[in-house]
């Protein structure tokens, strides 16, 4: 690229006046053009000799200040310094002094947010585009410890990807980042030092899901071996007691509901406390609470204790996520009566209501039957839903459209390496048997992978043994998975949207079955 060219697309950008999609410049990516006085600031999608793009940042800026940037070439211009510079982070800081919006914010003050999880990192510029058109509040950065452990990232890589996409596409409207499912301070402490504005708080470990399993005589001796005060304070405050949680739903405590919920959770309350009074409140975060990493459903008293105990400590958290009825599993819709589902979140949400957090739907990829219910159960206060791993599987959907014998290959992989994962995923594909198997598979039937729930969760979960696999010290498919999806991002692009557009349609009532979002955003091609 030649500076002197560059120095008059500037002027060109100062002529036109907002008016950018008259610029000759094809490599200006003109969503991301931020004029600040004379000071001018933008993408640059830079082709190179391997045709392959490359992004830089292009800063016109007062030559008194510009030197705050790294660059990897410069010419002065009067008062002015034109620069080249690498979207890394030492630039990323530089820019936010400039930009605060390129900088995470708070979900306080959004009614509904939407957790998206770019596993790759190259999937949020799609989404920003879509949600742009949604006033809904994207949470870019979420990943979990284990995710970043199998594709090698780090939660500074996950918000940097996050930021630069932010200020490329001049979207100003507010994003999240999330500390997603940390367990232990360090964990946290580390998300909060990369940048995150919100921590979801795994309390797995301190939850003893054992505790459903005993019967009415062992509960009540485990529950009886507590200190003399705990038990007089649990039974005074619960025994017999019904809560009124608002809109006619009551909350009941019969001795096994209370001596559950407190056997089960108050670990988990104490943890929670230590958390948000260590670090939320210093840092000013969004506190989200995962109670449900639990082999059972959340009960309305299970839900209503834990609130109402962490609430009377002092805690106050934007969103929690009990465990629903039926099953959330990985990549596919949801599994159980849905009747039932409504019937239960029903008082869910009640109990949200009543102590002023919202509802968080973790696992939310693909719960199309549930989103309708969702959206007008808790439109009026609002909702937070996780979503994830399934923008790898959109990925996997242009290879298998532009290679498919090498999709093929990918999937005899996951398929004949599923104990990779059998410590950190339980699904349905692993025990039922009804997978597609490798040898029934072939060029032409190879995109049902895609749409097939045995096969999507088996894809789903295996990204991290796919992508990290070396044999004599190279990649076996990493180099090429990236090839051909960088090379095809536009169509990445298309098939991001269409998904995630499914999602929130449903959740915002634009449509009101599942069969109806995906009529009206049948892929093309």
């Amino acid at each position: 690229m030649i500076l002197a060219d560059l120095l008059t697309d500037v002027q060109a950008i100062f002529d036109a006046n907002g008016a950018y999609e008259g610029l000759t410049n094809s490599e200006i990516y003109s969503p991301s053009i931020q004029v600040d006085r004379r000071n001018i600031y933008f993408i640059l999608k830079h082709q190179n000799d391997d045709n392959q793009i490359e992004k830089y940042l292009v800063v016109y800026e007062n030559r008194l200040t510009a030197d705050e940037f790294i660059a990897l070439d410069q010419l002065t211009d009067v008062d002015s310094t034109l620069l080249v510079a690498e979207l890394n982070e030492h630039n990323n800081n530089v820019l936010a002094k400039r930009f605060k919006w390129i900088r995470p914010t708070s979900r306080r003050h959004y009614k509904n947010s939407f957790g998206l999880g770019d596993r790759l990192g190259v999937a949020s510029n799609a989404h920003l585009r879509l949600f742009k058109q949604h006033n809904i509040m994207p949470v870019l950065a979420q990943q979990s410890i284990r995710e970043y452990a199998l594709t090698g990232r780090t939660v500074t890589d996950v918000f940097q990807a996050a930021s630069w996409s932010v200020f490329e596409e001049g979207y100003t409207a507010g994003w999240g980042a999330d500390g997603d499912h940390v367990k232990a301070p360090y964990e946290i402490d580390y998300a909060i030092k990369s940048g995150c504005s919100m921590i979801t708080l795994d309390c797995t470990e301190e939850i003893h899901s054992d505790v459903v399993n005993l019967d009415p005589d062992a509960l009540a001796q485990r529950f009886n071996a507590l200190d003399a005060d705990q038990i007089e304070y649990f039974n005074t405050k619960y025994l017999d007691q019904t809560f009124e949680v608002g809109d006619g739903v009551q909350v009941h405590f019969d001795t096994q509901a209370l001596q559950e919920s407190v056997l089960t959770f108050y670990d988990a309350i104490l943890f929670a406390t230590d958390i948000y009074e260590r670090f939320i409140v210093p840092y000013n975060l969004d506190f989200e609470i995962s109670m449900d990493e639990t082999p059972y459903q959340t009960t309305p008293e299970n839900h209503f204790f834990f609130a109402n105990e962490v609430v009377k400590k002092g805690v106050k958290p934007v969103t929690m996520a009990p465990r629903f009825y039926g099953e959330f599993q990985k990549a596919i819709d949801y599994i159980g009566d849905v009747e039932r589902f409504e019937r239960e979140y029903v008082v869910h949400e009640a109990i949200a209501q009543h102590f002023g957090y919202k509802l968080s739907i973790h696992s939310g990829s693909d719960k199309l039957s549930v989103y309708e219910i969702i959206g007008r159960l808790s439109g009026k206060h609002g909702w937070h839903v996780k979503t994830a791993g399934t923008n790898w599987l959109e990925a996997l959907r242009v290879i298998a459209h532009k290679d498919p014998k090498f999709m093929l290959e990918l999937y005899q992989f996951a398929y004949e390496n599923l104990d990779d994962v059998k410590a950190f995923y339980h699904f349905n594909a692993q025990t039922n048997g009804t997978a597609p198997k490798p040898a029934e598979m072939n060029q032409e039937n190879v995109l049902t992978l895609i749409d097939n729930d045995d096969a999507r969760q088996i894809l789903h979960t295996m990204y991290g043994s796919i992508l990290n696999l070396k044999n004599n010290f190279k990649y076996v498919y990493r180099d090429k998975f990236w090839e051909i999806l960088l090379s095809n991002q536009d169509l990445y692009d298309q098939y991001l949207n269409i998904h995630i557009a499914e999602h929130l349609d449903l959740l915002e009532g634009l449509v009101k079955t599942k069969a109806e979002a995906l009529a009206k955003y049948e892929p093309q091609g």
